[in-house]
């Protein structure tokens, strides 16, 4: 089968073109050389394309050689990043992996010479598809097939595979939301005699398949079948006390939003997960939305603050993101305040941020003649509500007055 790309917008075939001039340097030096993988998955599914790997026969102490730019990044497992116009290409020969023995990496590699070879070592069916220079489909699992029947099955003995790369398991779910398929009887029987091994595999990885699986239009399927096999293997999730059909959320969420729910419920049966947020090993940034998110949950239940302190306390960005959250999953929230109410009261804050007040430490304790001390915090902290409730001007002459009857 030949592949029509005419459809592609101008992005997409720049991209293809630069492919192909790798491809044909490579030919003109005698070797093969191939798009392959997700992007050739994605160019018969129509979806857009961001980046290309080539899969080849030469090996890559000569890829080095043909090109001028190159970057070694997994030379031992035959990998070599050329870099063309402005795009890189991660070039790999074709290889068999050698055994597994951390369920997750081959101890080693045999360069071959035949493409069959190294598409067979691959996960799925849609991943073992090649594209020629000419643009000809080679196909030796039956990926078109399997795409078209919107199905997600593994390349040979699915059992193997997962036995092979545990990471696979959650792959596979996760392919299921983002392309929106089903996995293949065999397949999904696989994961779940394997579901166990997925706790090989580092939470880092865990996490990145997560958040790729929770932003699908098959999110709800996809999570079914977590819940239904790995989730009680991996940290976290694992400590999960609730009804997990509660998790298994109907519309596509931000991962941070998803865990602050899953925090917000279990607090309801006395399950307090605010400390397991840093089995997921994120950035001190991700942590503490989180749990900003889980008090953005807690007050659309049951405030405990005014509106405009809640706007001025938590980024705007993530108060729609869980409001948005709350509208398409059909929860009951007993304050779930009006959006537009909630962005005009973030509009008509005289400060945004704290920097915003026309007052400092010094000045303060200057005018009130005091030193620094577990007063001066209180007291600015109370400037700042007051500013923020509109009972206090934002100028220095107000709030000097203000604080001196309230030292």
């Amino acid at each position: 089968m030949k592949l029509e790309l005419a459809y592609l917008n101008h992005t997409t075939q720049a991209l293809i073109i630069a492919a192909n001039e790798v491809i044909g340097e490579l030919k003109l030096h005698g070797y093969e050389a191939y798009i392959v993988g997700g992007a050739v998955r994605n160019l018969l599914l129509k979806k857009e394309i961001n980046d290309i790997d080539i899969t080849t026969n030469c090996l890559p102490e000569n890829i080095i050689k043909i090109f001028s730019k190159t970057v070694p990044v997994g030379i031992d497992h035959g990998t070599v990043i050329v870099l063309r116009q402005d795009y890189q290409f991660e070039v790999t020969t074709f290889r068999i992996d050698g055994e597994y023995i951390d369920h997750r990496r081959p101890d080693q590699v045999q360069f071959v010479t035949d493409l069959k070879s190294d598409l067979e070592r691959r996960d799925f069916t849609i991943n073992a598809l090649a594209l020629s220079e000419t643009h000809e489909i080679i196909d030796y699992f039956d990926g078109q097939k399997d795409l078209v029947n919107k199905e997600i099955r593994a390349v040979g003995n699915a059992a193997h595979r997962f036995e092979e790369d545990a990471l696979r398991m959650m792959r596979a779910i996760r392919f299921q939301s983002v392309l929106y398929f089903n996995i293949e009887e065999n397949t999904l029987l696989a994961i779940e005699k394997h579901a166990a091994t997925i706790a090989l595999v580092s939470i880092e990885r865990i996490v990145v398949e997560m958040k790729k699986l929770l932003m699908g239009k098959g999110v709800h399927q996809a999570l079914h079948i977590f819940y239904k096999t790995m989730y009680s293997h991996l940290p976290f999730f694992r400590a999960i006390k609730g009804n997990t059909a509660s998790y298994q959320v109907h519309s596509p969420v931000d991962f941070t939003v998803y865990i602050a729910y899953i925090i917000y419920c279990e607090s309801k049966v006395d399950q307090d997960l605010t400390s397991k947020i840093s089995d997921f090993k994120l950035s001190n940034q991700e942590k503490k939305q989180i749990k900003d998110c889980v008090l953005i949950f807690d007050y659309f239940n049951q405030p405990d603050m005014s509106l405009k302190s809640f706007v001025y306390r938590f980024d705007i960005d993530l108060i729609q993101d869980v409001y948005r959250f709350i509208l398409n999953e059909k929860i009951i929230f007993d304050n779930l305040v009006d959006i537009t109410s909630i962005q005009n009261a973030k509009q008509q804050l005289p400060i945004q941020t704290r920097d915003e007040l026309q007052i400092d430490g010094n000045v303060l304790m200057s005018y009130l003649n005091k030193k620094p001390g577990p007063w001066l915090k209180s007291m600015i902290n109370k400037i700042e509500l007051a500013v923020i409730e509109g009972r206090l001007s934002n100028r220095q002459e107000k709030i000097l007055e203000w604080a001196k009857n309230h030292v």
